[in-house]
């Protein structure tokens, strides 16, 4: 208890009170207690300290909660159906891996992905990690650094198995690797936890570094991460050998560039390109035979090899020039009409149009009504220009690879029209197929109401013409 009486403390004596204590709500009021505008340098470096001991507790509790509302274990529904094809029905098994996620995903506005990432992580923190945890609700370590334990320890054998032989060697492995890693956490950086982690994984599992590789192989790819003003990040996740070789080839081709303008190291700095420039262009070069330098002369790009295929939705008074409205770059969303003219006017772009009409009233296409069940090719491709995405709150899954579903069954009246389609991934079709999910209303526009089985309501807007909007959630 504080023998100083907190209303007149200074700063120092106050944090002087809490410095050396475990973490916890006494520390917080003290630390809420003191006003950062008169803390000294030397004080704000201790204020920090203390800081990011109680964030760190106060993350332990987060944990805590998330097992609460997902249970300790992986749970899974299984739903059995019928299904009828030409007469006969057929028994068929649909299994939804932890539909709780869905309602925390919606409740706290986190992706799917980000859901479930960390309801796994505070599962095994309750888990084979405890230790780990307990590390962290005492302030000895960040969440930083459990992001680095959790991830290395679900490289181990034996994680989310069923089989109990399984299960204790996967505990026995993370016994070992916290021993071994924690106390280079409680004193190191992020880095120096995330190289003694792999190191240890390396030790603890050495046969299965080569399963784990070949296993690895099958999560390469390539995406695509939108920016601000115009730019993206592109990524692509492939064997390090080949990622060092690309990099290579980029640094290579860019240091000739270079070599061959005259700008590689001379002239103004306003006409010498970075050296990050130099190789974005290499690259693009590279892969498509252009440039992405708005300097650059087309005429001299060599012809690429490979061709990109872009679905752009265009208004209009955009497409006319009678309006500087955003258009859309399906899969990144908005974009200048800027942008729209200079892709049109570019020498080696072919353009293939395709016209959608929209009721200017409600926004809509003229529906088929009830004549059909089966969505028309037409319809179908309004409803995934429309959507853009899954339209469940915070589901960014693209539309064009959804399914369409129809918000009010066919078999109870639904109509096979835009005001009851829209675009659902398979995940949240089956939610709100089988695991008590609604669509309480929907329209012209793409929005829906939806309910959750916990009684909560979540309000998905229609993506704004030009732009796609985010989920509006109340």
């Amino acid at each position: 208890m504080l023998d100083i009486d907190p209303f007149t403390a200074s700063p120092r004596e106050l944090l002087a009170s809490v410095e050396d204590i475990e973490p916890g709500p006494f520390a917080m009021a003290i630390l809420l207690m003191i006003d950062r505008s008169r803390l000294s340098g030397e004080d704000a470096i201790t204020f920090l300290q203390v800081h990011e001991r109680v964030t760190s507790w106060w993350a332990s509790i987060q944990a805590e909660a998330l097992v609460a509302a997902a249970s300790p274990a992986r749970m899974i529904d299984e739903f059995t159906i019928l299904d009828a094809d030409d007469g006969r029905a057929e028994e068929r098994t649909i299994r939804i891996h932890d539909a709780v996620r869905d309602e925390v995903s919606a409740a706290l506005r986190w992706s799917p992905s980000t859901t479930q990432g960390r309801i796994d992580t505070a599962r095994l923190l309750h888990g084979p990690l405890v230790p780990t945890r307990e590390a962290l609700a005492r302030g000895e370590i960040s969440a930083g650094h459990v992001s680095v334990i959790v991830e290395a320890a679900r490289r181990l054998p034996g994680l989310w198995s069923t089989d109990t032989d399984e299960v204790q060697e996967f505990a026995d492995h993370c016994q070992a690797f916290q021993q071994r890693v924690l106390p280079i956490a409680r004193r190191g950086t992020l880095s120096m936890t995330r190289q003694a982690a792999n190191r240890c994984v390396l030790t603890i599992d050495a046969e299965g570094q080569r399963r784990r590789r070949d296993l690895a192989r099958c999560t390469r790819d390539v995406w695509v991460v939108d920016e601000p003003d115009g730019l993206s990040t592109l990524m692509a996740r492939m064997s390090t050998e080949h990622a060092h070789a690309v990099k290579a080839a980029c640094d290579d081709a860019a240091r000739m560039a270079g070599q061959s303008t005259g700008n590689g190291v001379a002239g103004p700095m306003a006409a010498v390109p970075t050296i990050g420039e130099a190789r974005a262009d290499a690259l693009l070069r590279l892969v498509l035979g252009a440039s992405d330098s708005p300097s650059s002369d087309p005429a001299s790009s060599e012809p690429g090899v490979l061709r990109a295929h872009l679905e752009v939705i265009v208004p209009l008074d955009v497409l006319l020039g009678e309006s500087d409205g955003p258009a859309e770059l399906l899969g990144a969303g908005a974009v200048s009409a800027a942008v729209i003219h200079d892709l049109l006017a570019g020498p080696q772009v072919a353009l293939m149009m395709r016209r959608l009409l929209i009721d200017p009233a409600s926004g809509a296409l003229v529906d088929v009504g009830r004549q059909t069940y089966t969505v028309p090719d037409r319809l179908r491709a309004f409803i995934v220009a429309r959507d853009r995405t899954c339209r469940f709150p915070g589901c960014q899954r693209r539309a064009a690879n959804c399914q369409i579903d129809h918000a009010v069954a066919w078999q109870d009246g639904g109509g096979t029209d835009a005001a009851n389609l829209g675009a659902l991934c398979v995940r949240h079709h089956q939610l709100k197929t089988h695991a008590g999910w609604k669509i309480l209303d929907s329209d012209a526009a793409g929005g829906c109401s939806w309910l959750s089985p916990h009684g909560r309501r979540y309000r998905r807007a229609g993506p704004a013409r030009g732009g796609a909007d985010p989920p509006q959630i109340a």
